[in-house]
């Protein structure tokens, strides 16, 4: 079993449903060819369509997800190109190792959407991100909403104790960079409010701040 592969499936099934940002390419295939690659096929409108190679030695060097900015990369690149038309048997083909340092960054690329869209999913306990068991302790809490408010902190709402909190976390470093992805949100969480630990929440409760959506606030956005 390729745990790696499975781990990128995993990171790329977002661009099944929907298309890659800024253009109409959307995932039909992925497969792999060989050990050294990751073979991702690419639908637009209308017939077009292309394979793309995600050298995997990049994936193992910086993590899965670095599949994620380029294959968005790639495919906002040939959203400028001209296509040609699928020859018999096969699709127009792009070694995507050719555009690495130039159309594709060699390092891992995380948008504020990938912050935001992690720390919701690891919350939620959602089993899809790094192929791993939930990390949410459902007795401890269960995830009820969330709110983008402000450029940099998104407020989560808590079921804690047959109550309601809101609880404010980071989603940018002080830089002002997004957070990466896979920091484990919920292991910060299940730690401060740990029943044996009562006092500990109670230092981060915001006294003047009002939500009605919830009974208290918590800023967490310099601690976890």
């Amino acid at each position: 079993m390729d745990e790696h592969f499975t781990d990128a499936l995993l990171m790329l099934r977002r661009f099944i449903g929907v298309p890659l940002p800024g253009t109409d390419w959307r995932i039909r295939a992925m497969v792999r060819p060989g050990a050294d690659r990751i073979r991702v096929r690419l639908a637009g409108t209308g017939d077009q369509a292309v394979a793309v190679d995600l050298p995997t030695r990049y994936g193992r060097e910086h993590g899965t997800w670095w599949y994620v900015g380029a294959l968005r990369h790639t495919a906002v690149w040939l959203t400028g190109q001209t296509i040609p038309s699928s020859p018999a048997g096969g699709f127009p083909h792009v070694d995507v190792a050719d555009l690495v340092g130039t159309v594709v960054p060699e390092g891992t690329e995380v948008t504020l959407d990938d912050g935001i869209d992690y720390l919701i999913a690891d919350l939620a306990g959602d089993p899809l991100w790094q192929n791993a068991l939930p990390s949410v302790d459902a007795e401890l809490y269960v995830l009820a909403g969330f709110d983008h408010h402000r450029p940099d902190t998104v407020r989560v709402y808590l079921a804690h104790e047959d109550r309601i909190i809101g609880v404010d976390l980071a989603v940018r470093y002080d830089t002002g960079a997004p957070r990466t992805v896979g920091w484990w949100a919920s292991t910060k969480l299940i730690a401060l409010l740990r029943p044996e630990e009562p006092t500990t929440l109670a230092a981060h409760r915001v006294p003047d701040a009002r939500d009605p959506l919830c009974e208290a606030v918590y800023d967490l956005t310099n601690w976890a």
